[in-house]
C-alpha cells in the first residue's frame, strides 16, 4: 500500500462523526460576552470565526466563496467534515473572519475563506507528511493587512518529531490569495507502537488586533480526529504509520469461491452476522500465537472430521477467524462440535470436477443453528490457504496491531 500523493482519490473512505472537543468552534458568541474584559484590556477590536461550508458561505454572502479550486481528495465531498482512509486524514472547512468593535459590538466586516487539510501516511516509512492550504476568497474589511499562521503541535508522546514549517510565522494574505505549505513529522523510536494525536490553532491578524481558533486534538485517542499510529510491530524490523480511525476491509477473495460462500453462509445465518458491515459488528485480531493456537484446538477438536466428498487434501476452517478476538474458544465454546457444521463436496459431471457448499439439514430445508458462536467447514485446503495467506498479507499492509478491527466482505451486501 503506497502512501497517496496530496489529491489523489482513495478507493474506500470513510466519514469521521464530528466531536464537539476536536472540532472547530464558532466562538464569536463568547467573544461578545468577553467585549467588557477585552475593553478594559485597552483592546478596541476583536477577531472571532465562524465555520461554515464553503457552499454556505456562497449561499448566505450571495459571494464566490466556493470558488477555490480544491486540491485534496475530499475536495469534492461533504465540507466541515473528517475523512479517513488507512493512510490518509482529510478535511475542507469553511471559516468566516469576523472583526468586531469591543465598545458597540458592531461588526467592521468579515472575511471569507476555505482551509484545507491532507495527511498522508506510510505503512513502511516512519515519516507522514501534511499538506495545508488556505484561500482568501472575500473580504469587506478595510484593514490594509491581513496575515494568517497555524501552530500544530503533535501530542500525546515527545517522540513525534515535527519539522520546521512555512505555517508557524505569520504570512500575509489578500483576497483571490492563498497560502499553503507542508509539515512532516517523524517518529522516532524503534520499538512498540505510539498514536499522536494532533492540534491546531489558526491564528488571524487583521491590523494588529488578533484572534485565534482551536480544533484537533481533544484530549483522548478515541476523541480525536488527527490521530495517526506508528509502530515497529509489523515485520518487526520496518517501522510505519497508519491512520487507525479507519476500519479496512478484507475482500475474500472469488477465486476461493467455496471459502468465500462458507465465509457468507456464516455471516447470513448466524444470529451474530460477524464480521458482516451493516449488520454485525467488525472482527478484531488476536496476535498472540498461543491463543490462536488454542483458539484453532477447540474449534478444529479431535470431533472434526474430513467429509469423504471434499477433495483432498482436506482442512478444517473456521470461521470467525482464529487469529480474532471473535474465535469460536474466545465467547465460550469448548468443542467445535457446537460450531455450525459445513462441508465441501464434489461431484463429477461428463468428466468435469463440480464443487459445492452444503450442511446438515440442507436437505431438509434447514439453516444452520443461528445462534452457534462459530462454524468451521471440511475444506480444500488450497481454499482454507488461499484465504488465510490474503488475510496476513492484508494485516502487513494495514498494520493491524493487537485488537485493531476490520470488516470482512464475503459478497454480502453494505447496508
Amino acid at each position: 500500500m503506497a502512501a497517496q500523493k496530496v489529491g489523489d482519490q482513495p478507493s474506500d473512505f470513510q466519514a469521521l462523526p464530528e466531536t464537539e472537543q476536536a472540532s472547530p468552534k464558532s466562538n464569536c458568541a463568547e467573544t461578545k460576552r468577553n467585549l467588557k474584559a477585552l475593553r478594559d484590556s485597552g483592546q478596541k477590536r476583536a477577531v472571532c470565526f465562524e465555520w461554515q461550508t464553503p457552499q454556505e458561505l456562497a449561499k448566505t454572502q450571495g459571494s464566490s466563496a466556493s470558488s477555490a479550486a480544491s486540491v485534496v481528495w475530499c475536495g469534492e465531498k461533504a465540507e466541515n467534515q473528517v475523512y479517513v482512509t488507512r493512510d490518509s486524514i482529510c478535511s475542507r472547512r469553511g471559516v468566516v473572519i469576523v472583526l468586531m468593535d469591543t465598545v458597540t459590538g458592531m461588526i467592521f466586516g468579515k472575511a471569507y475563506g476555505t482551509l484545507e487539510q491532507e495527511i498522508d501516511t506510510q505503512n513502511s516509512n516512519p515519516e507522514f507528511f501534511e499538506y495545508m492550504k488556505f484561500d482568501l476568497t472575500q473580504a469587506d474589511i478595510t484593514s490594509s493587512v491581513m496575515t494568517v499562521k497555524v501552530d500544530a503541535v503533535c501530542s500525546l508522546n515527545a517522540s513525534c518529531q515535527q519539522n520546521a514549517d512555512p505555517w508557524n510565522t505569520p504570512r500575509p494574505i489578500t483576497v483571490g490569495g492563498s497560502i499553503d505549505g507542508g509539515i512532516t513529522r517523524l517518529w522516532t523510536e524503534n520499538a512498540g507502537n505510539k498514536s499522536f494525536l494532533i492540534s491546531y490553532a489558526l491564528t488571524v491578524n487583521i491590523g494588529g488586533t488578533y484572534g485565534t481558533a482551536r480544533w484537533g486534538d481533544a484530549g483522548e485517542p478515541s476523541a480525536g480526529q488527527y490521530m495517526v499510529r506508528c509502530d515497529k510491530e509489523i515485520n518487526g524490523s520496518t517501522k510505519g504509520c497508519i491512520v487507525p480511525a479507519f476500519t479496512p476491509t478484507f475482500v475474500v477473495d472469488q477465486k476461493y469461491s467455496q471459502a468465500r460462500q462458507f465465509i457468507g453462509m456464516v455471516q447470513a445465518s448466524m444470529a451474530t452476522h460477524p464480521g458482516w458491515e451493516g449488520r454485525g459488528q467488525p472482527l478484531h485480531r488476536e496476535s498472540d500465537e498461543s491463543v490462536v493456537s488454542k483458539n484453532r484446538a477447540v474449534v478444529c477438536d479431535s470431533t472434526f472430521k474430513p467429509h469423504t466428498s471434499t477433495p483432498p487434501p482436506v482442512q478444517c476452517d473456521e470461521f470467525p477467524f482464529a487469529r480474532t478476538k471473535e474465535s469460536g474458544r474466545q465467547l465460550g465454546v469448548t468443542s467445535g462440535a457446537s460450531c455450525q457444521q459445513y462441508m465441501v463436496t464434489s461431484q463429477t459431471i461428463e468428466g468435469k470436477q463440480y464443487l459445492s457448499l452444503t450442511w446438515p439439514g440442507l436437505n431438509q430445508g434447514q439453516m444452520p443453528a443461528a445462534n452457534a458462536k462459530c462454524a468451521r467447514a471440511s475444506m480444500p485446503k488450497n481454499q482454507n490457504e488461499g484465504v488465510g495467506g490474503d488475510l496476513g498479507r492484508r494485516t502487513v499492509e494495514w498494520r493491524l496491531l493487537e485488537g485493531d478491527a476490520y470488516w470482512v466482505d464475503a459478497g454480502q451486501p453494505v447496508n
